[in-house]
């Protein structure tokens, strides 16, 4: 099986493991800090995004508006993050 990478993802994706991870956004996390998150999300899910897909998708059925709000979030900064070309790797 492949190992994935956050280039073989999508926002999508990378947003789901961002929602995941234990940042939260009053921390006002780096571009770096996501990354990591990310990486550290992918290595703890063993590189299958099902168990956190199934996280958010409970997290959506138990409280919506929490959830839209930290999606939205989570997908600006891993949009900023992974594509924004002005951002340092």
């Amino acid at each position: 099986m492949k190992t994935l990478c956050e280039a073989d993802l999508s926002v999508g994706d990378l947003a789901e493991l961002l929602f995941c991870s234990s940042l939260q956004p009053s921390e006002r996390p780096t571009a770096q800090a996501v990354r990591i998150a990310v990486r550290e999300g992918l290595r703890r899910h063993n590189d299958s995004l099902r168990e956190c897909a199934a996280h958010v998708a409970g997290c959506y059925g138990n409280n919506p508006e929490e959830t839209c709000a930290r999606m939205r979030w989570a997908r600006s900064l891993t949009t900023a993050s992974f594509l924004d070309r002005n951002v340092a790797a």
